[in-house]
């Protein structure tokens, strides 16, 4: 059974409730653990952002969606604390490839010794992986 809402901002409400905060940041920015749980997305964002992860802690998520056509780079806050696409010890991820940025995300996740980052990405979008 699908539920359905007449007025957006209760699917809205509803998102928000089960995956907490959407922040919208158009400069660089530097996360913090009390932000776990936050979707952030590079919203309005006339360059490249940057977000810059907390220190590992066990059960930390944040997932990020780039919604421009503009690069968007995760990096970690200790050097080659990242585990991602063929790479156990990268520094940052991104979506950088020109005219592949937009549409992609990361789903990313502490297990307290790394940051786990899984790819949100269609076929032609490229992952870029930053050692």
């Amino acid at each position: 059974m699908a539920i359905t809402f007449t007025q957006p901002a209760a699917e809205l409400r509803l998102f928000r409730t089960t995956f907490g905060n959407i922040t919208a940041k158009t400069a660089n920015y530097t996360i913090t653990a009390d932000e776990s749980g936050t979707i952030f997305t590079n919203q309005a964002a006339a360059g490249s952002v940057f977000f810059t992860l907390p220190a590992q802690a066990t059960g930390l998520w944040y997932l990020f969606a780039n919604v421009e056509l503009q690069n968007m780079t995760i990096v970690a806050d200790t050097v080659d604390t990242i585990a991602a696409f063929n790479d156990v010890a990268a520094d940052n991820v991104s979506y950088s490839t020109a005219n592949e940025q937009c549409g992609g995300g990361f789903l990313v996740f502490s297990d307290a010794t790394n940051w786990v980052v899984l790819p949100l990405a269609f076929d032609s979008q490229t992952q870029t992986v930053g050692t």
